[in-house]
């Protein structure tokens, strides 16, 4: 056998070996193919095939141009501060919640919706046990590190303030195309992670971490950034010819008592507080007007009352509301000299006043003398009065 044909036999043996072993090798798309299937299943009992898987590197700078702003957009928390994103289609998000709601999922209908934070809620658990279930089934160390420690974080609202989270270098993008309950419908669900070491190499030679070792934070991140506040001290009203006719040094009246009252915006003039114009150190401030505690967090237990500022007041004294609260009210006694009450006579059912005699007859030498009543038979005769049955018919006047 010549040399020239053995290499050949050996090149095609060694060629079939890597091809079987490709094969067997668990890869970063094969993970995801086939752990999304069985999570949708135990989350959903929901069908879900990958029939496409992409995975690509992408620039930074060029990671908002795979965002859609259509999509339900979601902020992924990774460790060591890092951060990713995961991106649903619509209509991949609509068949979450028809299995989820109705247990059965519909053909598109292609009504288009704004994907709210209801949506990112019904997916991040499929989000988050498709990273955490894939990461063990990986051989690559390099994958199991790109996906490990990645949690669904917040729903984002457009490509735009997505794009400004993700602040490393370089990204990995993997694209998967799912058939959803046996071709009901199709659609996309896109991953975008950091690579595991962009913290590492984000650090120039020489420097070091903070002392204590903590990463920052996505709401440290947030908290630290810059935003601008216009305060609008009053509006008036000026004709256009005044307007332009206005010139350096020309004075405009203000609004009485207008510096208390200063409304505080943002750029969009959305009124976000108020507040009164002071100074201080010589610089004009605003102070803003912050609403009392008690106005969202109510005191209402005893042991608030050191809290309330109100002062002391006296218990007023008054008619009893209860018999538990009326006051010991004293016992009328029987007093033996006074007179005894007169016997009931049972004749009449009338009481008979048999008091001292010597006393009513005091009282009645102080009445006036009335004269004598007219006798009854000296009134006058009534037998000449008209008879009333000689009276008009009233019916036919």
């Amino acid at each position: 056998m010549s040399e020239t044909a053995k290499n050949s036999i050996l090149g095609r043996m060694a060629t079939a070996g890597r091809e079987e072993r490709q094969a067997r090798v668990m890869t970063l798309a094969k993970a995801l193919r086939l752990t999304l299937a069985k999570v949708a299943d135990a989350l959903m009992e929901l069908p879900i095939a990958v029939i496409g898987a992409v995975v690509d590197k992408v620039d930074g700078e060029a990671v908002e141009a795979q965002l859609n702003d259509d999509a339900l957009l979601m902020l992924l928390d990774g460790p060591d501060g890092r951060a990713g994103a995961a991106v649903f289609d619509p209509i991949v998000v609509g068949g979450l919640i028809q299995q989820q709601t109705m247990g059965v999922v519909l053909a598109d209908g292609g009504v288009a919706r704004a994907m709210t934070r209801t949506d990112a809620a019904i997916c991040a658990p499929l989000i988050d046990m498709l990273l955490e279930k894939t990461c063990p089934v990986l051989e690559d160390p390099e994958d199991a590190a790109l996906l490990d420690g990645f949690r669904f974080g917040a729903k984002a609202e457009d490509a735009r303030t997505l794009a400004m989270a993700l602040d490393a270098q370089d990204y990995t993008l993997i694209r998967l195309t799912v058939d959803i309950a046996r071709g009901a419908r199709q659609g996309e669900i896109t991953l975008v992670l950091p690579p595991s070491d962009t913290r590492d190499a984000d650090l120039d030679e020489g420097e070091t971490e903070d002392e204590s070792g903590d990463a920052p934070t996505m709401t440290d991140t947030v908290m630290g950034l810059n935003t601008d506040l216009n305060m609008i001290v009053c509006s008036l009203h000026l004709p256009l010819n005044a307007l332009q006719a206005l010139a350096v040094g020309d004075e405009l009246p203000l609004t009485p008592a207008a510096f208390p009252n200063v409304q505080i915006t943002t750029n969009t003039g959305r009124v976000v507080g108020r507040g009164v114009v002071g100074h201080v150190d010589g610089v004009r401030a605003v102070k803003p007007q912050r609403a009392p505690s008690h106005a969202t967090q109510p005191l209402r237990r005893e042991a608030d009352e050191p809290l309330v500022e109100m002062p002391q007041v006296e218990e007023i004294s008054g008619p009893a509301r209860r018999e538990e609260d009326a006051p010991n009210v004293p016992t009328i006694g029987v007093d033996a000299s006074l007179p005894a009450l007169p016997p009931a006579d049972a004749s009449d059912g009338k009481a008979v006043d048999t008091g001292p005699l010597e006393d009513r007859k005091a009282g009645d030498a102080n009445l006036p003398e009335l004269d004598d009543l007219p006798d009854l038979d000296r009134l006058p005769d009534l037998s000449d009065l008209p008879d009333l049955s000689e009276l008009p018919d009233l019916a036919a006047v």
